[in-house]
Parts: C-alpha cells; sequence; structure tokens
C-alpha cells in the first residue's frame, strides 16, 4: 500500500502542478489533493505507531526504542496536522503563487515521510528478534567465546548479518541507524569466591563484596556484550556487501539481566538453576534517521 500511495503522491501532485498554471479551479484542486494526500499519510503514521506497540509487546523493538519511534511518529503528525490547518486557510483566500509554493514545500514533506514510513513497514515485515542458550557460546560460567566455539556461534550469529545487510541492500539510498540490543539472562547459580570466574568478575565490578544476584548480572551482562561484539565484528567482515556504507551509523547496547525471568509472559515453569534461563536475547532494528535520531550522532559504535 505504501509503495502505490508513494507514486500516487509523485503522479497526482505533480499532475496537480502542472495544471495549476491554469484556471483557479485547477488550483483548488492542487490544495484538495495536497489535503487529501496529507490525510493518507497520516493515516499511516497512526498504523505504524499501532505497529510499533505491536512489535514492542513481541519483544521485535527495545522499549525505549519503541518509545522514541513513538515519539518522532507523533511529531510527524503534529507537523502533518500544521500542514493542513494551511492547506485550509489556503483554500479559503490563499493566491495562486502562495498555494503553488505550499504545494512545492509539502510534496517534499510527504515523500520524504513516506520513504521513512515504507522502510519502517519493510522493517516490521522481518523477523527481528533472536534468543540463544548460552551453552551455545560460552563455557559453563564463561563470559568469554572460546576458539573452539567460535564457528559455532558464527553460525548462529551470521543469519542475522544477512537480513541486515539484506535490509541495507533492499533500501541503498537511505540514512539509517542499526540499532543492536542484547540482554544477557542467567539462572540462579551462585558463583563461589574459590570459582575461577569470581575475581575477574569481581575485577569488574564496583563493590568488593557482590551479592549472587550482583554477580550473576554482571555475568550476563558480559555474555550480552561478546555476543553483540561478534555481531559488529561479523558485520564488518561483510561490510563491502553495503552499497552505501557512509549512510549507515550504528547504535549497540548491552545490558545484564541477571536472573530477571526472561520473558515471563511465555514461559511460567522455571525453576532455579532452568537452562531455559541461561540465555541472550538480540533484538536489531534499522530504522530511518527521522525516527531514532539519537543514534545519527553515535559514530563510534563500530569502532
Amino acid at each position: 500500500m505504501l509503495r502505490s500511495l508513494l507514486i500516487m503522491v509523485v503522479t497526482g501532485l505533480a499532475l496537480g502542478m502542472a495544471v495549476s498554471c491554469g484556471p483557479s479551479k485547477s488550483v483548488q484542486t492542487l490544495t484538495k489533493t495536497t489535503q487529501e494526500t496529507l490525510e493518507l499519510v497520516k493515516k499511516e503514521a497512526q498504523r505504524a505507531i499501532a505497529l510499533t506497540v505491536e512489535k514492542v509487546k513481541n519483544y521485535e523493538v527495545d522499549p525505549d526504542i519503541g518509545k522514541e519511534i513513538i515519539k518522532n511518529l507523533k511529531e510527524a503528525e503534529r507537523k502533518i496536522d500544521t500542514q493542513l490547518a494551511v492547506a485550509q486557510q489556503l483554500s479559503v483566500n490563499g493566491t495562486k503563487e502562495e498555494i503553488m509554493q505550499f504545494a512545492e514545500r509539502t510534496n517534499v514533506i510527504i515523500q520524504s515521510a513516506l520513504t521513512d514510513l515504507k522502510s519502517l513497514n519493510d522493517l516490521y515485515d522481518i523477523s527481528t528478534f533472536s534468543s540463544f542458550e548460552t551453552a551455545t557460546f560460552f563455557p559453563a560460567g564463561g563470559y568469554g567465546i572460546p576458539p573452539e566455539k567460535q564457528d559455532e556461534a558464527k553460525k548462529s550469529i551470521e543469519p542475522i548479518v544477512q537480513r541486515i545487510i539484506k535490509f541495507f541492500g533492499d533500501h541503498p539510498r537511505q540514512r539509517f541507524v542499526a540499532v543492536i540490543v542484547c540482554y544477557g539472562f542467567s539462572d540462579e547459580t551462585p558463583i563461589a569466591k574459590e570459582s575461577p570466574l569470581y575475581s575477574p568478575l569481581l575485577a569488574k565490578m564496583k563493590t568488593n563484596n557482590p551479592t549472587r544476584q550482583e554477580l550473576n548480572v554482571k555475568l550476563s551482562e558480559l555474555r550480552a556484550k561478546s555476543i553483540a561484539n561478534l555481531l559488529v565484528d561479523l558485520i564488518k567482515i561483510n561490510e563491502a556487501l553495503i552499497p552505501n556504507p557512509k549512510l549507515i551509523n550504528y547504535d549497540i547496547k548491552w545490558m545484564g539481566k541477571g536472573e530477571e525471568l526472561p520473558y515471563p509472559d511465555r514461559v511460567k515453569d522455571y525453576h532455579a538453576d532452568d537452562k531455559r534461563r541461561r540465555m541472550v536475547s538480540l533484538i536489531w532494528n534499522v530504522l530511518p534517521g527521522s525516527l531514532y535520531a539519537q543514534g545519527l550522532s553515535n559514530d563510534t559504535a563500530m569502532n
């Protein structure tokens, strides 16, 4: 629908501006066409907001990222409402020159909004959530990916890299922010002071006497960081396949959830040392800069 709407906008407004050189009735038609198109774009923005809410609910968009997307979509709605108010005023007492200038400015706004909405719609047609048991990547009690697990780890992550790069290829001329969020989870197994894992974890913490829960938060955080770094490394290796790498910014995040239950609305029967709790989840979203502007200033995420 968005593709056909974009074609309609380009042809309809172009035709309207062409005939507006004629009688005043044609100028009025141009104003009406612009208003109708703005209303359609507003409906698409509202639909995108509803889809974003659903994607957050299904863990395919990080909640904080979702808030940012919705905030910017609502700002786009407000701009459209402003344009609609101007169009209404011009339809009553606007001069031919004023209407022509308004239509030209609005056409640029509409096409930009539709391009961004289409790429967001395309993103939402793709599965952007993945989860992995930590045993795929890490030895028991470890947070670094050892050489003997590198091949298996890369095999698990490569399909995600391929989907991200394909998305870039499908939208080669757009400026995007690739937002990648990793969450680590652990079970309730304590980490004894005698454990070879204890001292390395302690060295990375701000307390000298951490609780079991704090140790597991740090462990799960470091595991999430390892997987985020692996994904970044694989994107770097395949960067030659990205049509315009300079148009892409990256915002890479990781967080340790520790003993927090992963997705408790989906699983109700977790127990203390449940291997299903020892996992890392990964969410990726490739967003137009207009919908995630804070990522455009993040120039160092891939370094």
